[in-house]
């Protein structure tokens, strides 16, 4: 029976070719747990849509009622406490693994030739996760997301020429209202997740066409020159990715997920307070992947400096990431021989982890 069933899929899609190919996909031989970040961050995602979708059958998205719905989900819902923990937990786990998978990208120098668009994929990736988890952070309905909404919306409002029009289009009118709400909802559930969507495959696409990268130096053909793009394509030692990495990203994959399991249940999301509107004196706390940039307030306040952190800082330092592969064009991969990048990869690492736990201590609220 199942081999007719077979049969029937092969004359029509060619379905075993397509097993065969995809079983039989050649990785480079070593550091097979290197990569197992790629195919973790598709399953915590799958992981963010699950959860989603059963959250939309209660979800209610408007003020005051999206903080009521939050509550109803996690107190009165069978299971409500730990999707709600687990669709929570997962967006920062998946924040922070996306962050270290760019680090490893980027110290390992795979971004290079012939790797420039899957670079480049992979930064619009991070940037829409970040957004969808602000985004989300916001949908909470809570004190903390009104004023957030707020803060951000004014932070937006200082970008040049179409500072006012953003603040304007996110809120959807002059003052925070239902109808913010609702297009936060509508970004956070439909255009964002649809991007990633469409850049996943695209990412994956680019990955099978340009070969695996590694840590530097441990894939590459020694037969052929640094010129050569075949050097890092198509290396010395290769294993099947079924099933030698197969079983390494289900080990991961499950690994964190059972982390993700117990942080929803032990510690669970905080609902925090039903929003105040007149409470001026309230200073709304970001999530952790925010802090950093949030800091950066404290360091040019006033409205004749403030342009610098909530626009030209974060703008630069985002241009220069996404074009990094245009600018390093040189053929070597290895840390050590590349001092420059390395030193400043590590600088802008520490930068970010204090600018992080600095923002993350109690702090008056920031004027924008």
């Amino acid at each position: 029976m199942f081999k007719k069933i077979q049969d029937w899929f092969d004359e029509r899609i060619g379905l075993t070719e397509l097993i065969n190919e995809f079983n039989g996909e050649r990785i480079p031989r070593r550091g097979g747990w290197a990569y197992t970040f790629g195919s973790l961050l598709a399953f915590l995602f799958t992981i963010q849509v699950v959860t989603g979708i059963f959250l939309l059958f209660y979800y209610v998205p408007y003020f005051p009622m999206a903080r009521n719905a939050t509550y109803y989900i996690k107190h009165h819902v069978l299971l409500g406490n730990i999707l709600l923990g687990i669709h929570l937990w997962g967006a920062f786990t998946m924040i922070f693994f996306l962050l270290v998978h760019m680090a490893r990208v980027y110290f390992s120098g795979a971004y290079k030739k012939p790797r420039e668009l899957q670079w480049v994929a992979g930064m619009v990736l991070f940037s829409v996760v970040v957004v969808l988890g602000l985004t989300g952070y916001m949908l909470i309905g809570n004190e903390n997301s009104w004023w957030t909404i707020n803060v951000l919306t004014n932070v937006a409002s200082h970008t040049p020429i179409i500072g006012g029009f953003l603040r304007i289009v996110v809120r959807g009118g002059t003052e925070t209202s239902v109808l913010t709400m609702q297009h936060i909802f509508a970004v956070h559930v439909w255009l964002l997740p649809l991007v990633v969507i469409m850049f996943i495959p695209m990412h994956l696409f680019l990955i099978r066409k340009t070969g695996h990268q590694g840590m530097a130096l441990e894939y590459k053909n020694s037969k052929l020159s640094d010129d050569d793009p075949n050097k890092w394509i198509k290396p010395d030692g290769t294993v099947p990715f079924f099933p030698d990495q197969f079983y390494k990203d289900m080990i991961v994959a499950l690994g964190v997920f059972a982390v993700v399991y117990f942080l929803a249940v032990y510690y669970g999301a905080a609902i925090g307070p039903m929003y105040r509107p007149l409470a001026l004196n309230f200073a709304p706390e970001a999530d952790w992947y925010f802090l950093a940039n949030e800091e950066l307030l404290k360091y040019f306040p006033g409205n004749g400096l403030i342009i610098f952190s909530t626009f030209l800082v974060p703008t630069i330092g985002f241009a220069i990431l996404f074009a990094l592969p245009f600018i390093d064009r040189g053929h070597e991969r290895s840390p050590f021989k590349r001092p420059a990048a390395t030193v400043l990869g590590i600088l802008f690492l520490l930068l970010l982890v204090y600018l992080t736990l600095i923002g993350g201590e109690p702090k008056a609220p920031a004027t924008v």
